[in-house]
């Protein structure tokens, strides 16, 4: 290792333990902590762990043990004075951060900065939030806590299980894949609850917002089940698939410019027409939904139901889509495109851009691509209706509607 080198990962090491100290120090200035350790501590403990990595690979990997060993102990010791001092406190909040900045000060020596880096800025931000998390903690209802249960086993038990390869004719059906949407969604349905806890309506803005950046399809079929439940916030779900729809736009936009510069150009102004109009449209629901006063009765995070029912529906589009693509491709791109848009917009997207750099014109591409988003959009307006309640439903489908007449305006005229 270069001595420059050397030196750059210890002075991260340095950095990243000043800054869980910097935290730490706050805490007990704010006596939210106890004075185990502070601003000049947890530097030290992560120049430690650095510096005996360094000697345990330059003279013997004993060293390096011998220093964990001695730094638990000292971490142990420091637990059970603090506790003397200090009866009531039976938490180790900051022993445990000790030992981890210890082994962040290793993974600095041995170069994996950007893991060390993440691992202590999330320490950091688990420590500073203490009096929020320990808030929502005592807040959770018995219901929550057994849907966040669920949850955990939906998305991390039964998904890493499941073959992810295609299976029957065509290799229709992939279970991975079909659970995997079933899993966003829900994620999504949770999340939005979560924000909504802590942030009130803004939250489901939000919440829509980053699902759009994913799948729109999701973040609507999510809030629509939700709009049943939650009659009183169903604006404010209205605005949050309004905005996810838009990000898709966008998200359209930075796909065809990644891959295609010249395509770029063709797709840019429906595009940005279509995603101006949305934000016009999101400006005056917000004015609307601000008006809406009372309190909003939240219901069950988890809504695996729905889920279920879009994950079915899913599978389904998705086996019309590949049959399209295997018997249909060479007799036009057009409706190709209008079939892809029942499933998903980003496929369909990439393929085009690749394709507009050979023989496929550009106008053949570019009006693909608004076909397959205009029929996502049409396919959200139906999932919307047919899955939300009434009123979500109707102000989905009227705003949808304005913006397919819109782009297949632009289709013909530009």
């Amino acid at each position: 290792m270069l001595e420059l080198e050397l030196i750059k990962n210890f002075a991260i090491a340095l950095v990243l333990g000043a800054l869980v100290g910097l935290e730490r120090e706050y805490a007990q200035y704010r006596k939210r902590g106890h004075d185990y350790a502070g601003i000049r501590t947890f530097p030290l403990i992560a120049l430690f762990g650095a510096l005996a990595a360094y000697l345990g690979d330059i003279i013997i990997v004993w060293v390096l043990i011998v220093a964990i060993i001695l730094m638990g102990s000292l971490i142990v010791s420091a637990y059970f004075v603090t506790r003397d001092k200090k009866k009531h406190h039976t938490g180790a909040t900051s022993e445990v951060a000790g030992l981890i900045v210890f082994f962040v000060g290793i993974l600095c020596y041995h170069g994996e900065l950007i893991l060390a880096a993440v691992i202590a800025i999330t320490m950091t931000i688990i420590l500073y939030g203490r009096s929020v998390l320990h808030t929502f903690a005592k807040k959770i209802k018995r219901q929550e806590l057994s849907d966040t249960l669920k949850f955990a086993v939906v998305a991390f038990i039964i998904l890493p299980f499941l073959p992810n390869q295609g299976y029957g004719p065509l290799e229709l059906f992939n279970p991975f894949i079909i659970w995997l949407m079933v899993v966003f969604i829900s994620g999504i349905s949770f999340v939005g609850y979560i924000f909504m806890k802590w942030f009130g309506e803004k939250g489901i803005t939000l919440a829509g917002i980053l699902g759009g950046l994913i799948s729109s399809t999701a973040v609507t079929t999510s809030f629509a089940a939700r709009s049943k439940k939650e009659l009183g916030v169903y604006k404010a779900l209205v605005l949050g698939v309004i905005l996810a729809n838009g990000i898709m736009f966008i998200r359209i936009l930075i796909e065809v410019f990644v891959l295609n510069r010249e395509l770029f150009m063709e797709v840019l102004i429906p595009f940005i027409v279509l995603a101006l109009l949305t934000a016009i449209i999101s400006y005056f629901l917000w004015l609307n939904a601000k008006k809406t006063k009372g309190k909003v009765e939240l219901s069950s995070p988890f809504t695996i139901k729905p889920a279920l029912k879009f994950g079915v529906f899913f599978a389904i589009i998705l086996a019309l889509v590949k049959v399209a693509d295997v018997y249909l491709s060479s007799r036009g791109v057009y409706l190709v495109s209008f079939i892809s848009g029942f499933a998903d917009v980003d496929a369909i997207t990439v393929s085009l851009s690749q394709l507009a750099k050979g023989s496929l014109a550009m106008e053949t591409a570019r009006n693909g691509i608004i076909i397959a988003a205009l029929t996502n959009v049409a396919v959200k307006g139906g999932i919307a209706y047919w899955f939300g309640a009434q009123k979500f439903g109707r102000i989905v489908v009227g705003v949808f509607a304005a913006l397919i007449i819109v782009g297949v305006t632009m289709m013909f005229l530009i």
